[in-house]
């Protein structure tokens, strides 16, 4: 299906891509013709004949009168198709439609695609098949209902009010910020190092204490020429430490190694051992046998985001200390003898305290009860317990800040005329319809959506797949340090050797205490309950199947399916809240659809845009 656009009076756009010229009588490569008022022929008097009267005798004829063509006149008479880009900036303010004289323009349709993940592309050439009408027609319908929202003053209630406010008060912000920050660059050299530690692999042999005196004398003994190897195979065996439980075999990255271990290995050469490494629950010590790094154009993308984050951080920390010292002048020996903890005045006096603490060029200024407010609000669970454990004084400061940067942004911002750029008020608008368009909903549609017993029992029994509980398994397993022995394992379950006599027997077991061993009992469990790789290896099987399962410590499980419980329906009874609520939603989308047609016929509604 092609999508057209007329755009009426001047041009027209095509949706997409495709505006053909349709001006009778000309090809698509001629110019459009210029508009031409239409004669208007005045009705004959009564007794007069077209045909010319002999001499003398007076004579009535039919006059050619040219009448001034109006606005809407030549509007609705002249249509011009033309072909232009679906992304092309030039076009973004063509209207395709209006709502009672507010127009929806080509940007708004590509907002709204591009918000349901349907980014077109020319290459692909998607758009000659694309229905753009269905998008049009739901924002047709926004527009409708914002309307009526504004109609009814919904706009104008409290809530709503402030909502907008504080919004409009953070996209000011952002837009200040974005100028701010648009034209920094990542620094390359930065960005390299961070990439570097992003990409870097290592493979490691590590031991953990428990007690930091046992690290430091097994780093003493390593000092002295000790091989690691044989030195963490006697403190194993002695108890003295425990294995990490990470697969040795395998190179970890330094996201997968944590923040505090990658960073005390960032020197460590290959071949030489970690200092002690404290962690949450004990002592790591570590040897690098290895390191590599892999090549990963995504990381370096992630790298290059970061640094440039970081960087963009930076300079609105600057730029608030430049904003502070050009705006603000604070009172320090008051802020610093304010009490927010002492019985006497008492907090709320401090509510309404005049008092500056600082001053804005210009401004109101930050007075005590306005830091007073900011902390009853950040304490909002009840300001008499942060009184009693004596958090008041020691948010104060950081409470200040925070008001203090939202008065000096705001300044800038307005004295930057920031509040007419269209940008912001871009940002505005469309939230405002966000706002208004979900009020009407809560407000208006879904107060009267009602649902019967009989829709929720015959719901639930059209879609009784959707309300089935998960399939559940009751599983045995056995660890073993190497994959090959589970296997063997495994081998020896399928050619009928007992489970309870071979877990009792085999050899090359993980120990019972190891870190990360998996613990098997009687409970039944879902997929979801399961580790996700172990989800991989056990979906699909049935009761009496054997699994082989390598968890991420570097454990092998030879694992035993015991019983099998496949999915079923959960009772009508369990669900029918859950029932009820899809119901209701599925009520409610009809009640709006309704309420669409119900404005359509009572605002006027031009579509531009036509789908043929």
């Amino acid at each position: 299906m092609k999508a057209k656009l007329l755009t009426t009076g001047t041009v027209a756009v095509m949706a997409g891509m495709v505006l053909c010229m349709e001006v009778p009588g000309f090809a698509s490569e001629q110019p459009a013709p210029q508009a031409v008022a239409q004669p208007v022929q005045t009705p004959e008097p009564k007794g007069a004949t077209p045909e010319a009267g002999t001499a003398g005798t007076a004579k009535t004829e039919s006059v050619a009168v040219t009448k001034p063509v109006s606005d809407e006149a030549r509007a609705d008479g002249v249509y011009i198709h033309l072909k232009a880009p679906f992304y092309s900036p030039l076009f973004f303010d063509v209207p395709l439609a209006s709502v009672n004289d507010e127009k929806i323009t080509l940007g708004d349709l590509q907002k709204a695609l591009m918000s349901l993940h349907e980014k077109m592309t020319e290459e692909k050439e998607v758009s000659a098949k694309k229905n753009f009408m269905e998008p049009l027609e739901r924002l047709i319908n926004v527009k409708l209902v914002v309307q009526e929202a504004k109609n009814m003053e919904l706009d104008q209630q409290a809530e709503i009010k402030s909502n907008l406010e504080k919004f409009a008060d953070q996209q000011l912000r952002q837009v200040l910020f974005l100028e701010r920050v648009k034209d920094i660059k990542p620094d390359e050299k930065k960005v390299q190092k961070e990439y570097r530690d992003a990409i870097k692999e290592m493979k490691l042999k590590s031991v953990m204490f428990l007690k930091e005196k046992d690290a430091k004398a097994f780093l003493e003994e390593i000092k002295h020429g000790k091989k690691f190897e044989e030195l963490r195979d006697k403190v194993l065996k002695e108890g003295r430490a425990e294995a990490v439980g990470q697969d040795e075999r395998q190179f970890a990255t330094n996201a997968a190694l944590g923040p505090i271990v990658s960073a005390e290995l960032a020197d460590v050469k290959a071949g030489a051992v970690s200092p002690i490494i404290e962690i949450t629950n004990g002592f790591i010590i570590a040897k690098v046998e290895e390191i590599r790094y892999i090549d990963n154009p995504e990381a370096l993308e992630q790298a290059r985001s970061k640094v440039l984050s970081q960087m963009k951080l930076d300079s609105l920390k600057g730029y608030k200390a430049e904003l502070v010292k050009k705006y603000a002048k604070e009172n320090t020996k008051l802020v610093n003898s304010l009490d927010f903890e002492a019985k006497k005045p008492g907090f709320e006096k401090f509510l309404t305290d005049k008092r500056v603490v600082m001053s804005i060029k210009g401004e109101e200024p930050i007075r005590v009860r306005d830091l007073a407010d900011a902390l009853n609000s950040k304490f909002f669970h009840g300001i008499e317990n942060a009184i009693k454990e004596k958090k008041l004084n020691r948010e104060k400061l950081l409470a200040l800040d925070e008001l203090e940067s939202v008065r000096v942004f705001k300044k800038e911002a307005l004295e930057k005329r920031l509040d007419k750029s269209e940008e912001y008020l871009k940002r505005i608008e469309d939230h405002k319809t966000s706002v208004l368009f979900g009020a009407f909903i809560e407000k208006v549609v879904k107060p009267d959506v009602t649902f019967t017993v009989t829709q929720v029992k015959d719901y639930y029994e059209k879609h009784l797949s959707d309300y089935a509980g998960p399939e559940t398994f009751q599983i045995a397993g056995i660890a073993f340090t190497k994959e090959g022995d589970a296997q063997k394992a495994i081998d020896k379950l399928r050619e009928g050797v007992d489970f309870a006599w071979l877990k009792n027997n085999a050899d090359g077991q993980v120990a019972k205490n190891a870190r990360g061993l998996l613990q098997f009992n009687d409970e039944a469990l879902t997929l979801q309950n399961m580790p996700e790789q172990m989800q991989k290896v056990v979906k699909g099987a049935r009761k009496g199947d054997y699994r082989l399962y390598e968890s991420p410590e570097g454990y092998a499980y030879a694992l035993f399916i015991k019983e099998k419980e496949e999915a079923k329906p959960r009772p009508l009874e369990e669900v029918k809240d859950e029932v009820g609520q899809k119901v209701a939603w599925l009520n409610m989308t009809q009640d709006i659809e309704k309420w669409f047609k119900k404005l359509r016929e009572a605002y006027p509604v031009k579509i531009y845009l036509e789908s043929r």
